[in-house]
């Protein structure tokens, strides 16, 4: 396979990782606010920066996007239904690009191939560990009227018993269908 091609391998594949990374980043930012955890998601996002910086300017060299076959949205149509949804999709992507990387680069730049491994293998362990704070948010989040994860298509408040009794009351229900209007 020729320089060209590899390039372009690589290159997608540090966009993906680094994308799933930032995606991941921000949600365990604003949606966990989980310092530990985002501590953690950042000093990788910075390593691998580091340590693929002079690399990535080599790939660019080889990009074609316009002519890139996986360009058109039709190769992503999974829904998210909500945040576990997005970080889950998004650990996967960063998680399968380090690994399409580890073995392009087995070829190309052997050192860099092994870092790529303890990239893949510290992803594994962060995701493990978000997903663990992220049930634990639900769960709390259930009891006290905040935003709940795992309700339908959009954040939705998690009904406490007040909020419940009060959509009860004819006064808070909707003249055309019966429906409560909170």
């Amino acid at each position: 396979m020729d320089e060209r091609r590899i390039s372009r391998i690589v290159d997608v594949n540090l966009n993906r990782l680094t994308e799933g990374l930032r995606v991941v980043e921000d949600v365990v930012r604003l949606g966990l606010e989980a310092p530990r955890l985002l501590s953690g998601i950042r000093a990788l996002r910075a390593r691998v920066s580091t340590e693929t910086r002079a690399l990535r300017r080599q790939a660019i060299a080889g990009r074609d996007s316009k002519a890139d076959p996986g360009r058109p949205d039709r190769f992503d149509r999974t829904a998210r239904r909500n945040l576990d949804d997005v970080l889950l999709a998004n650990f996967k992507r960063a998680e399968e690009a380090a690994r399409v990387l580890e073995e392009v680069l087995k070829v190309a730049e052997p050192k860099l191939a092994g870092k790529m491994k303890a990239v893949r293998f510290r992803l594994y362990d962060l995701e493990k560990a978000v997903f663990e704070a992220s049930q634990v948010e639900r769960q709390r989040s259930r009891g006290k009227g905040q935003i709940a994860w795992e309700s339908g298509r959009k954040p939705q408040l998690a009904a406490t018993e007040a909020d419940q009794a009060r959509s009860e009351r004819p006064e808070c229900r909707s003249q055309k269908s019966g429906r409560s209007r909170f």
